[in-house]
């Protein structure tokens, strides 16, 4: 008998970037067939939407572990295990915190600080504010692939120092390429940020400001954006090698999310 095909429960929802796939409830269980489709997927469309996806933290912890090893976070913890995140506040209307980069603060690829970044982020949706609290999503593939040859030249070798010390003294710092490759589907993208990319190596500084402003700019033009509006129990994955994000602050009601991360490779 022929496996059933999650492909035709699947939609795209921009072309940017992004598949909305019904029909699949991971409270129910799942076999490896699903886990090898959405993976497969993924690769497809960098970020895929489940939605109504009833799951408890461990549970999402445990569907995280089909993806590879959890991250734990620094600043943020589930009551019931370190590898979910519980990330909840309100009154965030107009707040755009951490960045602090006259352009482009916010937008970020998690945990770029670290020696071996997430390669998939997860976050499910527990509760939500009456209006706003979106988040919009960047495709970085294209966003290399649309840059002027002078400037993929330019940054061909260039590398970058992130830091994560906005969580504390004790996180690590680390230096990744500024043009990274993805280690499953060889494509291109580019891997700096305006939270925690603060400069490029061995260039001056005010010429390394320069080129951050330039590559933060063309990183989040609408083009390569898809943004989000959440459901209450949406379960949205993407990959962080591929795809940058924002969390727009413009609610005041609670907003509550549960978050995985799942540990990635030194990136190249």
């Amino acid at each position: 008998m022929a496996e059933p095909a999650i492909q035709n429960d699947v939609s795209t929802v921009s072309v940017a970037l992004g598949a909305r796939i019904e029909g699949v409830d991971l409270a129910s269980g799942y076999d490896e067939f699903t886990i090898r489709e959405l993976r497969r997927l993924m690769l497809d469309h960098h970020l895929l939407v489940l939605p109504d996806q009833h799951l408890t933290a461990l549970e999402l912890e445990a569907f995280g572990r089909q993806w590879g090893d959890l991250l734990t976070h620094p600043a943020t913890r589930h009551r019931d295990t370190p590898f979910v995140q519980f990330i909840g506040g309100r009154s965030r209307r107009f707040k755009f915190s951490p960045g602090v980069h006259p352009f482009g603060g916010g937008w970020h690829s998690d945990m770029t600080w670290h020696s071996t970044p997430p390669h998939i982020t997860g976050l499910h949706a527990q509760q939500l504010p009456d209006a706003g609290g979106d988040t919009a999503f960047a495709n970085q593939h294209l966003a290399y692939e649309t840059l002027d040859n002078e400037t993929k030249e330019r940054i061909a070798d260039l590398r970058a120092f992130h830091t994560g010390k906005v969580f504390g003294p004790d996180v690590e710092d680390s230096i990744h390429p500024v043009v990274r490759t993805h280690n499953e589907s060889e494509r291109k993208a580019l891997y700096v940020n305006a939270n925690f990319t603060k400069y490029i190596c061995d260039m001056p500084a005010d010429e390394s400001e320069r080129l951050l402003f330039k590559l933060f700019a063309h990183a989040s033009r609408p083009e390569f954006v898809y943004r989000h509006q959440w459901a209450l129990n949406d379960l949205v994955l993407w990959d962080n090698r591929s795809v940058m994000h924002y969390a727009i602050g413009d609610y005041e009601e609670l907003r509550t999310m549960h978050r995985i991360v799942v540990q990635g490779d030194v990136p190249f």
